[in-house]
């Protein structure tokens, strides 16, 4: 019997930052109770990691793929990255800008969607896509660098392994092309956003209320209002300026 859900965690570089590790650490804890598994090259350095948890999971894919994120998203845009988490139903890539607000896991893998992640910040970068809701007519790639940007930080997603590697053979030409397209931020997000659905609806996404219940930008969340279950947007620059972690205490 296959599991529900996996939570993969990727290491680009092993020398990770206070506030890479606190979200680790974090992570580890709100999420115990499914596997968590690393995703790293060969040689790489985790003893970081493994001050937080010895007996961790560890599966490799080559370095090309943890030079940055852009290399990253190349393997996010890989059939053979999916296939080798054929073991589950789904897997939730959670990278460390990212932190898990409730352990809301389970309920979202019941929902019935394919794919789900925080929507892009555009912020005054919307006036420069006049076709945004042009979906048929696809953006140009000016446009694509802007909904590229709008996803940095934004490194959480949950997706149907089955249907995203469906997605992937459906759209084979087109995927290529975002997956060696160097002048593209985030190209996975961007191709899950724009590409996917285009002509044909291959997965199976939430309404934009619904996608925010699961994930949203911490820069933009009211604490007075229920909270998602995840907060995207996190980096050592701006973690001791955001609302929500100006609330929590100290030892946390």
């Amino acid at each position: 019997m296959k599991e529900l859900v996996s939570v993969i965690v990727p290491i680009l570089n092993p020398q990770i930052n206070p506030t890479e590790e606190r979200i680790l650490h974090h992570c580890l804890n709100t999420l115990e109770k499914y596997p968590i598994i690393f995703i790293t090259y060969e040689g790489a350095d985790l003893s970081i990691v493994k001050e937080h948890n010895e007996d961790i999971d560890v599966i490799y894919f080559p370095q090309k793929y943890f030079q940055s994120r852009a290399h990253l998203a190349a393997l996010f845009l890989m059939e053979d990255f999916y296939d080798r988490f054929s073991w589950c139903d789904f897997l939730l890539i959670h990278e460390l800008n990212s932190w898990i607000v409730k352990d809301e896991l389970y309920y979202w893998c019941k929902q019935g969607y394919d794919y789900l992640k925080a929507g892009p910040v555009l912020g005054n970068d919307s006036k420069h896509l006049s076709s945004i809701f042009s979906r048929l007519k696809g953006l140009t790639n000016d446009e694509k660098q802007v909904v590229g940007r709008a996803f940095t930080n934004n490194g959480i997603y949950l997706c149907r392994i089955e249907r995203m590697i469906n997605s992937i053979k459906a759209k084979r030409k087109v995927v290529y092309g975002y997956r060696h397209n160097d002048n593209l931020d985030n190209a996975d997000s961007v191709f899950w956003e724009l590409e996917a659905n285009r002509f044909w609806p291959h997965l199976r996404k939430p309404t934009e209320i619904v996608r925010n219940h699961f994930a949203t930008d911490a820069a933009n969340v009211n604490l007075k209002k229920t909270l998602p279950f995840a907060l995207t947007g996190i980096s050592k620059e701006n973690i001791h300026d955001l609302p929500y972690f100006k609330s929590l205490p100290e030892a946390s």
